[in-house]
């Protein structure tokens, strides 16, 4: 028998590392990684947050800043977290850039990173890159 219904497509998830062991109900601040690096969640909307075994509503239960989650109230301790990323992208994702001229160029690794650009009105503008 055939699927029926849209099909499925192919994505990155990611699923980011256990914080649960730093839950002391106090502290509502706490580093995202993948591997121990670094996570820089773009949009809190693309983070499926588990905490307590209660999926967690983007904005209302907690927000992102950079490569940190901020929960509206602190976990107790020995909560259970778990964060996936949902990702829809099939592109095979940015690893490295080059910058300058031919013979000056330098290779950046991306993963982790954090830059600012500046725009022509002087204004600095923060970006940051993860490998999903």
């Amino acid at each position: 028998m055939a699927y029926i219904g849209r099909q499925q497509t192919s994505s990155t998830f990611l699923k980011l590392d256990d914080i649960s062991s730093q839950f002391n109900n106090s502290t509502t601040t706490f580093n995202l990684t993948v591997g121990g690096e670094a996570f820089f969640a773009g949009n809190p909307y693309s983070l499926l947050v588990s905490l307590g075994g209660v999926i967690q509503e983007p904005i209302k239960s907690f927000t992102i800043v950079e490569n940190q989650i901020n929960f509206a109230s602190a976990p107790t301790s020995g909560a259970n977290f778990f964060c996936i990323v949902l990702s829809t992208t099939n592109i095979t994702p940015l690893k490295t850039l080059t910058i300058g001229a031919r013979a000056g160029a330098q290779t950046l690794d991306l993963h982790g990173r954090q830059m600012t650009v500046q725009s022509r009105s002087g204004t600095k503008i923060p970006i940051a890159f993860n490998l999903a």
